[in-house]
């Protein structure tokens, strides 16, 4: 049978080389040692309404005895264990930036940051320019947040029983520049428009703040077109008032017609421009509309006497100093954007007509369905419910990117391998590049999961099989010391590093017209846990310091099946949102291959929690841990709550004095079933022997 072309009409195309998350080999573990040190980043130093929290950060400790380490953290920072050493150290968004990589040969001085490359239909249309340039990814997400400020840790001679504490102070090391062409004719034949912008740097030196020499060009998507712009754009008259004040020729009789007619503005982000008056800058837009094909774009460049007013006009958004602040002060002045030029008939998009697809997806993400209260130290496996709660961690606002699959029917061909989708700043519409055309028939079935950055998949999907199998780990880490009470437990799993893993399928004919719906489903179970006393004690005080639900399979392979809705449970991932996961016996949940029993730890609201003859929470409400769906008892997971709790008497005249610390052993009922997209309230009683 025929194998269908895949049109890349975008001009970004399909990014080639490493994503930051690949480059943690680089490095070495965690540092391991006897000295605690605290770390604390404070986000003080980003504007608030500039300040996208990233996932979490990495700390790298430059040792002057050893080699280079590095450590995970909390987005505020937490505590690591070194050995005795001086360090220098730096501090960074390691995770997230997946069109960001690093290379260090393990020296503070040379670690680099910088923008994969790209190719596109840009490096074959566009001029090349004297003397060339590497095109490279714009960096996604658009902020990277680093404190690079040399520090110097001594653990050499801390007492005993101190901790020392590391303050980190990040900044967005990218710099973002805005533009806008005027008189721009034919926005309305417009269906999707990228960019590039030449005499950028590709890299970045953190510890010396040095930019790359060499000029790289950024290929960038975020442009939009603005209709009959005179009425319908966010330029007030203050703003054109100051424009035209500061440059007087704009507002001539030639240029001014550029009102009545159709803008594009965009934005794009970089490390930094290099010495405007060593490199020329060149501005290029790209517009497709329905009649483009494998070979055929509108183009408008601002080349030629074009460059040296967009070198000017960076040059003075730069400033004097490149701060931020100098830059916003420019942007004001300048009607609110970095550059502004006027088309002059170089951007001309005609009427057509074709099958290119209206472009993205649309997403939605399933809630949590109501928890499910699950009695401990039973035989039993009945269960009741109890729906007055429902919670969510990973939701549609929460979610930033998804990476896809796409199989084309006809031949098996990959029309989507591993493909990075993200969200629209503004509508509905989910974005990719390069863009592909339908085929004129057949059917095409979309596998996904979300978030893009998900740590640990072991398998996810680049050249997988059809239906693609996913498997994934629990994240762990090696416990520090011996517990306490009854038995050995497995290494606890730590609550913070888990994920809330997202899977959908969808199926469309083809051609289509329409945004593809991916509707999210969550992947594992998720548990909470609440205590209470088996009776009302008078002279007593119980207090839990410790819960770990202990001996399940902590790895396994999800097959993204679609569901068959003609069987009574749930066979696979179900495709529309109105469709839910069937459950009923036996337990759906569609994990297979399960492997390496552990244990998770619940992150407790408290060191001490007190609780009484009611049920008592015993966690924050995003605190929940995920658990792999399986059904408990059938082979070797005879899962059991190990809960260890102190006992303090009580009386109006003493107050509270410590008595005895306990621990019990609490199993869950055999043949119970962790089913997949469901939550759990496991019920613990306690008493006083």
């Amino acid at each position: 049978m025929k194998r269908i072309i895949t049109y890349i009409t975008g001009l970004i195309a399909l990014l080639m080389g490493f994503v930051a998350c690949e480059q943690k080999e680089l490095f070495l573990h965690s540092p391991k040692g006897n000295i605690p040190v605290n770390v604390e980043i404070h986000w003080d130093s980003v504007p608030s309404d500039m300040l996208v929290l990233p996932k979490d950060m990495t700390v790298h400790w430059y040792p002057a005895s050893s080699h280079f380490i590095a450590s995970d953290m909390g987005v505020f920072g937490g505590k690591e264990w070194l050995n005795a050493d001086i360090y220098d150290v730096m501090c960074l968004d390691f995770n997230r930036p997946v069109t960001l990589a690093f290379r260090s040969n393990g020296t503070r001085e040379d670690f680099e940051v910088y923008n994969i490359r790209m190719t596109g239909t840009y490096n074959v249309y566009v001029p090349q320019l004297p003397g060339g340039e590497t095109t490279v990814a714009e960096a996604y997400p658009y902020q990277f947040y680093i404190d690079s400020r040399s520090q110097t840790i001594n653990t050499k001679n801390v007492p005993v029983g101190d901790t020392l504490t590391v303050h980190f102070y990040p900044k967005n090391v990218l710099k973002e520049f805005t533009f806008m062409v005027y008189d721009v004719i034919g926005g309305k034949n417009m269906i999707k428009n990228s960019g590039a912008i030449s005499g950028m740097s590709g890299s970045l030196f953190p510890a010396s703040g040095k930019l790359a020499s060499t000029p790289s060009t950024i290929l960038f998507s975020r442009v939009e077109t603005i209709r009959d712009a005179q009425t319908n754009s966010r330029w007030t008259e203050i703003e054109k008032a100051l424009f035209a004040a500061k440059n007087p020729n704009w507002a001539s009789s030639d240029t001014l017609v550029g009102w009545t007619r159709d803008w594009i503005t965009g934005k794009f982000v970089t490390f930094g421009p290099l010495n405007t008056e060593a490199f020329r800058f060149r501005l290029t837009v790209e517009t497709l509309n329905q009649g483009n094909s494998q070979h055929y774009g509108s183009w408008g460049y601002w080349h030629g006497q074009w460059e040296n007013t967009v070198a000017a006009q960076i040059d003075s958004a730069m400033g004097k100093n490149g701060t931020l602040e100098e830059q916003l002060a420019w942007r004001k002045r300048n009607g609110g954007y970095d550059i502004i030029l006027y088309n002059d008939h170089r951007l001309v998009v005609p009427e057509g007509g074709g099958d290119v697809t209206n472009g993205g997806f649309t997403v939605g993400v399933d809630d949590w369905g109501e928890i499910i209260s699950v009695p401990t130290g039973r035989s039993s496996s009945n269960s009741s419910r109890n729906a007055k709660m429902r919670s969510s961690i990973n939701t549609y606002e929460t979610i930033p990117d998804f990476v896809v699959n796409g199989i084309y029917s006809g031949d098996g061909s990959f029309i989507f391998n591993e493909q990075y989708v993200y969200k629209p700043e503004s509508g509905l519409i989910w974005d990719y590049q390069p863009k592909k055309f339908w085929p004129s028939s057949g059917e095409i079935d979309f596998y996904a999961y979300a978030p893009a950055g998900v740590k640990n998949l072991v398998r996810g999907l680049n050249n997988n099989t059809v239906p693609p199998v996913l498997k994934y780990v629990m994240p762990y880490k090696e416990r520090e010391e011996p517990p306490p009470g009854t038995g050995e437990p497995p290494t606890p799993l730590q609550v913070d590093e888990q994920e809330d893993l997202l899977v959908a399928v969808q199926n469309r004919s083809a051609p289509q017209t329409m945004p593809v719906p991916m509707n999210f489903r969550h992947a594992f179970s998720r548990v909470t846990v609440k205590a209470k006393t088996d009776q009302n004690y008078s002279n007593y005080r119980i207090k839990v310091v410790r819960v770990d639900l202990r001996n399940l399979y902590t790895s396994g392979e999800l097959t993204l099946n679609k569901d068959d809705t003609s069987q009574p449970i749930s066979t696979g991932i179900p495709m529309e949102q109105t469709d839910q996961f069937r459950y009923g016996p036996p337990g759906v949940t569609l994990w297979q291959n399960l492997d390496s029993l552990a244990s998770y730890r619940f992150k407790l609201i408290a060191p001490v929690i007190t609780i009484e003859d009611e049920y008592t929470t015993l966690l924050r409400s995003d605190d929940g841990i995920f658990v792999m769906p399986q059904i408990i008892g059938n082979t070797n997971n005879t899962a059991v709550v190990y809960v260890e709790y102190d006992v303090y008497t009580y009386s109006l005249t003493g107050g509270e004095q410590y008595d005895r610390s306990l621990s019990k052993l609490l199993p869950l009922p055999v043949g119970f079933a962790f089913e997949i997209g469901r939550q759990y309230e496991l019920h613990v009683i306690l008493n006083v022997p």
